[in-house]
């Protein structure tokens, strides 16, 4: 097979063990969510010093 459907199989199975896993353990299910949130909040973050910079330079 493909490299590239490797790897959309590995992807589905990593997703399907951690949305197994929140489903039955609760604290994971609360530090995912955490993480999740944390990490789109560093990310806008991110993005919108980077706008913030390049502007700044021209």
């Amino acid at each position: 097979m493909d490299k590239r459907i490797y790897t959309l199989i590995f992807l589905y199975v990593v997703y399907f063990i951690v949305a197994v896993t929140m489903l039955l353990f609760v604290p994971v299910q609360q530090f995912m969510t955490a993480f999740l949130f944390g990490a789109s909040g560093v990310l806008i973050f991110l993005m919108f010093f980077s706008l913030w910079l390049l502007q700044r330079r021209d």
